[in-house]
């Protein structure tokens, strides 16, 4: 047993959703917002966080779940680029968009979770081939993110989108296509092992008639199949909204939610037992599959402000680049840190499968390692790339002038927990690199300033950067 899952154990079914509380023995620190932070919005900076501890665990949940203000005048700005990106047909815009979104916008954590609607409902540009549905479909999961999952299952069902990623336009009445209905229990609803063929054949006939006019959904009662099926021990003369309504209604259904999102908010590397994952599945079925409660449950658990969840998750590509442009107060071009996020095996809407993309330990590899230093350097060194995403600008309002204090600032923006021996060699790389630097400048502001990127570059690169 890890100790991450022996943290858990510690913290019994029936305390460890209840709402943490700081004490003596558990404060309220940097770590724990940052933690939040990270969580919820990619990243934050130094002030966002001081900001954080001046207030509570709760209403800092609450924020992050209501959003900041001129939220209309953003949407408002949204609207005009996105206009202009679709006129463009080009699909690095179009990452590049959200990209922007979630570096600006302000309810962050909303993006947060359209991203992990667009992974679980993982749909591909690479076969729809339609930037307008794409960003239909964008906008869709944006709407659902945080409302309820029932609605959101309800028009993903009909999305266009999906329609043709999963072969909807084939689907007619004495030819079933069974992608949508297979992966609407496997993937998007159930999980394996609690649905038949039986019941996806079912399904099949259940979903025909959809298809894509003028890029919005479309019934044609004439190609759908009428007459009794049965799915999953219900029999009626059902369509694709009764599918739907099935699958909700298995018990199963909330527990694969709770568990998919229990892993992208609180931990990869702990596995819930059913006596965990029970009163959160029954409080997000009686309260009609209510998104914002189940991840306001999560969040503000004593789960997550233990050690079960502090660091248990591997930085997928865009919560690297997200988090370490939001982190250094950064302002890079979105089409290019899209282009980044491509390089690191994670380009926006455009996920590797239906599957999207797994993640945890499978974003770590040398190559992926090596481009994330390299990144990392890029958006440090104070020229080119970084120019706008320089450390050095961050040490006037840190009051940081000794190899020391430099290094103690950015190993703390970052919120890395390391260990003293390490903190120590990067203060030790730190004082060889002043000794060069001041042959190099006269100037001591220009020599903390070089040291301030070195700090920063140094602090990225740690192995436990790399964890979020």
């Amino acid at each position: 047993m890890t100790q991450a899952e022996q943290a858990l154990r510690r913290l019994r079914p029936g305390v460890a959703w209840t709402s943490y509380v700081p004490n003596p023995n558990n404060r309220w620190d940097e770590i724990k917002v940052a933690h939040l932070l990270r969580r919820t919005t990619g990243g934050a900076t130094a002030q966002q966080i001081s900001d954080g501890l001046k207030s509570s665990p709760a209403d800092v949940i609450r924020d992050l779940l209501n959003g900041g203000p001129n939220q209309e005048e953003f949407e408002a700005e949204i609207v005009r680029l996105r206009e202009g990106m679709l006129t463009a047909n080009d699909p690095q815009q179009a990452k590049g968009l959200w990209i922007y979104r979630m570096l600006h916008s302000p309810h962050p954590f909303l993006e947060r979770m359209t991203m992990f609607w667009h992974n679980h409902f993982a749909t591909s540009n690479a076969k729809v081939n339609d930037l307008r549905m794409m960003q239909q479909q964008n906008e869709t999961l944006r709407q659902h993110a945080l409302g309820h999952f029932d609605d959101m299952l309800q028009a993903m069902t009909r999305d266009p989108a999906m329609l043709i990623w999963l072969d909807s336009q084939s689907n007619r009445r004495g030819q079933p296509n069974e992608n949508y209905g297979r992966e609407l229990f496997e993937l998007f609803g159930l999980g394996v092992g609690n649905y038949t063929e039986k019941d996806i054949q079912e399904s099949a006939r259940a979903l025909t008639g959809w298809s894509v006019k003028n890029g919005k959904a479309h019934f044609d009662p004439n190609l759908h199949d009428v007459g009794p099926k049965t799915i999953l021990g219900q029999t009626g003369d059902f369509g694709a909204g009764d599918v739907v309504r099935i699958c909700l209604s298995q018990p199963t259904c909330a527990d694969f939610i709770v568990k998919k999102l229990f892993r992208f908010l609180v931990s990869e590397t702990v596995t819930l037992d059913a006596e965990y994952i029970a009163p959160l599945a029954e409080g997000f079925r009686t309260r009609n599959y209510d998104i914002s409660w189940l991840v306001e449950r999560l969040l503000g658990s004593w789960v997550f402000y233990s050690p079960a969840a502090i660091g248990q998750r591997v930085k997928g590509p865009v919560d690297f680049v997200i988090g370490t442009v939001k982190s250094l107060n950064g302002s890079v071009s979105p089409v290019k840190l899209a282009g980044f996020c491509d390089q690191l095996g994670q380009s926006l809407f455009y996920p590797p499968s239906v599957k999207g993309w797994e993640g945890g330990e499978r974003w770590i590899s040398s190559t992926g390692l090596l481009f994330r230093q390299n990144l990392a350097f890029e958006l440090t060194r104070g020229a080119g790339l970084g120019a706008r995403s320089d450390p050095a600008k961050l040490l006037p309002s840190a009051d940081a002038q000794s190899d020391e204090t430099i290094a103690r600032f950015f190993t703390n923006l970052f919120h890395q927990q390391i260990e003293e021996a390490v903190f120590r060699q990067v203060v030790e790389q730190l004082s060889r690199e002043r000794i060069r630097l001041q042959t190099e400048f006269r100037s001591p502001r220009s020599v903390n300033g070089a040291l301030a990127r070195t700090a920063a570059h140094l602090a990225l690169t740690l192995p436990e950067y790399q964890l979020g």
